[in-house]
């Protein structure tokens, strides 16, 4: 019986990649942060998208992407034990949509733009739903009625489905964007070792102590959240003390205010610990499975993280988003060397 060849790889360069999507989920949210560049959220699933491209390019054995999507779960859990289950969902379905796409690298540029665009499509659907199961279609009625009663439309327009629709389409675009990008910068990363030796960070090796790696909570979608009932409570007390002209109705901003305070009282103090018990369980026993690569990328995690910062420190001669590309190329020279 003839038994398939095995496709050859660098473990350690499997290692590295997995290292570099743990530090893109915990540390490239602080320094798009700290540079005040926008919409962090959507760089730092582009982040993953990026690397997972890069383990199918490299390391073309099936199942590896799968693999490298429960060790970076397995991580998300240790360095942050409070992330919501969404998060975790994100990554399972960019992780799943990678090992699927890539099945067949004939197509691998097309499969990247594939793989961007329904990544960051699944996090806005993900957000729009959080609102909606959050707020309820009241939400978006009292959207649409507030939108008509400020722009004095008699006709009624669905405002609410023109904003989400919108919301989803700049992903896309952005998606597709990225996975050009992707793509492009994987295909030529083999040859920037031998064009681009001034990139060399030299011996990163050595940087091998174990530093604690700080991650800073999302709190962007908590402080929508924040606003938004901030809004609902000026606008019931708008309408209440006969404040001008009512813009909704007292009832429906406070039916929402009260809905919204009685699902996140279930969902903090029900199912996100329940869902985050089953979540852990489930990890733990992968963790136990994947032992052995775990450790494998926690002894080259300090000395991968070291490469990750200098290479950021060294390309902020560039600015703006030419800084991004200088930086993946400093970053990809010293780990596929």
């Amino acid at each position: 019986m003839k038994t398939e060849a095995a496709i050859p790889f660098d473990k350690q360069i499997y290692y590295r990649l997995i290292a570099l999507w743990v530090l893109c989920e915990a540390v490239l949210g602080g320094i798009m942060h700290a540079v005040k560049i926008p919409f962090t959220g959507i760089v730092v699933s582009s982040g993953a998208v990026i690397c997972i491209c890069l383990i199918a390019y490299y390391v073309p054995v099936k199942g590896a992407i799968l693999k490298a999507t429960i060790i970076v779960a397995i991580f998300k859990m240790m360095l942050s034990p409070h992330t919501p289950p969404t998060a975790y969902i994100a990554v399972f379905f960019q992780g799943l949509m990678g090992q699927i796409l890539f099945f067949n690298l004939r197509f691998f540029r097309v499969c990247c733009i594939l793989l961007a665009v329904l990544a960051l499509v699944e996090s806005s659907i993900q957000r729009i739903i959080v609102i909606t199961i959050l707020y309820g279609k009241d939400f978006w009625i009292a959207l649409n009625e507030f939108i008509r009663k400020v722009t004095g439309e008699t006709s009624i327009t669905n405002y609410s489905l023109v904003i989400a629709g919108a919301y989803i389409i700049l992903h896309a675009i952005v998606g597709f964007m990225v996975g050009l990008f992707a793509g492009k910068i994987v295909q030529q990363s083999k040859s920037w070792s031998i064009l681009h030796t001034e990139y060399l960070i030299p011996n990163p090796e050595q940087y091998n102590e174990v530093e604690p790696i700080k991650t800073k909570k999302r709190k962007k979608i908590k402080y929508l959240f924040i606003f938004i009932w901030i809004a609902l409570i000026v606008l019931f007390l708008q309408s209440y003390l006969h404040i001008g002209e009512p813009l909704l109705p007292p009832q429906l901003p406070l039916q929402i205010l009260l809905r919204s305070l009685l699902i996140i009282l279930t969902w903090y103090f029900l199912l996100n610990p329940l869902l985050n018990s089953l979540v852990k369980k489930w990890l733990n026993r992968q963790q136990i499975k994947s032992q052995h690569d775990i450790n494998q990328v926690v002894l080259i995690l300090p000395s991968t993280r070291y490469i990750f910062l200098k290479s950021w420190e060294l390309s902020s001669s560039v600015k703006g988003w030419k800084r991004l590309l200088v930086f993946c190329k400093i970053v990809l020279v010293n780990i596929l060397r």
